[in-house]
């Protein structure tokens, strides 16, 4: 580390210290209050798993895995914010881009043909299908918007793809951590729209009826063909008996 990278760092360690102090300070009340949620959703689905209620198992499925997701930005913006130095903050960021890319490419996959149905088997009403699709319509957006350049700084920093040393020092160089937050933040915001409508449909359908309706339903779904036993060609054969 060269003297100037030294005398910046210091002058953040004592300038941006308030700064840190408060953020810190918002991220444990928001931890400790994502925390209950987490386990609370866990505790569900474990539940909706034992009793087979298909339906409302996919819908809490995808509302812990939006959770965890948010759970991951909230520590990679944590981390940047009170990192000393732009060179640990390009390290942060580009590992933060490498979630958002993979997170943003299998969101578009969970929210496909098993969940649509989940929320049409519960009988979601017009409005709570009309905000899920629009926030799904945005995540769309998002992927589409920021794919190209969230997979560039995958391949070519992220994962060491770049063979050509000069050009990789190129291009971690041009990464900027603030643009890779906002992108963050961005998609956190989207997540967070998504969960309030899960959310919605979620506990319309809460009740032990509920519950018990979706576990008929889920029993009298068509077996796929490939997991039905395979009928015999008539009876089993007798052995013929010793002599």
């Amino acid at each position: 580390m060269t003297v100037r990278e030294q005398l910046q760092n210091l002058m953040e360690r004592v300038f941006l210290l308030p700064v840190r102090l408060r953020a810190r300070a918002r991220s444990r009340h928001r931890r400790g209050l994502r925390a209950e949620t987490l386990a609370t959703t866990r505790r569900t689905l474990e539940r909706l798993t034992e009793l087979k209620a298909e339906s409302l198992r996919e819908v809490y499925n995808v509302a812990l895995y939006l959770i965890l997701l948010d759970q991951d930005l909230a520590d990679f913006t944590d981390d940047l914010v009170c990192a000393i130095g732009e060179r640990r903050r390009v390290f942060l960021a580009k590992h933060e881009a490498v979630l958002l890319h993979e997170a943003a490419e299998d969101l578009t996959q969970l929210l496909g043909r098993d969940f649509r149905a989940a929320v049409e088997t519960l009988g979601a009403s017009d409005e709570q299908r009309g905000k899920l699709d629009e926030v799904t319509s945005d995540l769309n957006k998002f992927w589409q918007t920021h794919r190209e350049f969230l997979g560039g700084i995958r391949k070519t920093v992220a994962a060491h793809r770049e063979k050509k040393a000069l050009v990789y020092l190129q291009n971690l160089e041009q990464l900027k951590p603030l643009v890779v937050m906002e992108r963050a933040a961005e998609l956190s915001a989207l997540l967070n729209r998504l969960l309030r409508a899960i959310t919605l449909v979620a506990m319309g359908n809460a009740g032990a009826g509920a519950i018990l309706r979706d576990m008929v339903a889920s029993g009298n779904r068509k077996v796929p063909d490939d997991k039905r036993t395979k009928p015999t060609n008539g009876p089993p054969r007798e052995k013929p008996p010793r002599t």
